[in-house]
């Protein structure tokens, strides 16, 4: 709101804000990112220092763009006491998977997590964690973007197999370029629950028969490429998107 001389009326627009009823407070909170929800209006009043501190409703954590000290500080104040209502926790650097998943079974305090997003995470921290993941009651969506090239694709495909509850996968890895891609061994597994995934990064066309086999309820399928062995063909096909 502008005085008569132009200028915004901080106070005024603080009253307005202030009789908002606490729905509509909460509406506005689900656009921003609680790192900013926490910053922005924790110190505005006590009414707002308890709507941002003490509700119950679930929230989303991004990974600010902030120094290793200043996560923790973040880490510290606002993931640790709402770990019982994250719903999405995204996670984009390494030293923030660290911090917040150390040991990995406190990810079993985030028991309303749904969706979980790891950027930039190598592979033996997501075997660590892997287990854990198993006894999340709610989680439905998984992102990884690997940092490190893959050896072996069954060591990704084999731990997502063991989530019960998972309908949307997306997993980004490289392999080396002079390096020749093993089959994929579904038949050790029972069939996944995953309705929708997302391979970005080369996978075996002997293996993609079995895959679709073993993800029976899959009713999207997208696969950056799919290469042939060197042993039947150097050819690399591309394909960009599956439905089956």
């Amino acid at each position: 709101m502008l005085n008569y001389n132009g200028n915004i009326n901080i106070e005024s627009n603080r009253s307005i804000l202030e009789h908002l009823a606490n729905e509509m407070i909460y509406e506005i909170f689900e656009f921003l990112d609680y790192y900013d929800v926490y910053n922005g209006f924790c110190s505005l009043n006590q009414r707002f220092q308890y709507l941002v501190l003490y509700s119950s409703v679930p929230i989303k954590i991004n990974t600010p763009a902030v120094s290793k000290s200043k996560f923790q500080d973040y880490h510290r104040n606002i993931v640790i006491p709402n770990k019982h209502r994250i719903n999405i926790l995204s996670l984009s650097n390494p030293f923030a998977v660290d911090i917040v998943l150390s040991p990995p079974r406190i990810i079993l305090d985030f028991v309303c997590l749904e969706t979980l997003i790891l950027d930039n995470i190598s592979m033996e921290n997501l075997k660590k964690i892997f287990y854990e993941l198993m006894f999340l009651p709610n989680l439905h969506s998984l992102v990884l973007n690997l940092a490190e090239y893959v050896q072996n694709l069954n060591d990704i495909f084999s731990n997502i197999f063991c989530l019960p509850k998972l309908k949307y996968g997306k997993i980004t890895y490289r392999i080396r370029i002079d390096q020749d891609l093993s089959g994929v061994y579904f038949s050790r597994f029972h069939c996944s629950p995953i309705e929708t995934l997302i391979i970005n990064g080369p996978f075996p066309n002997d293996s993609l028969n079995n895959l679709l086999y073993h993800f029976p309820k899959l009713h999207h399928l997208s696969i950056n490429y799919v290469t042939a062995s060197r042993v039947e063909n150097s050819e690399t096909h591309a394909t960009s998107l599956l439905k089956h």
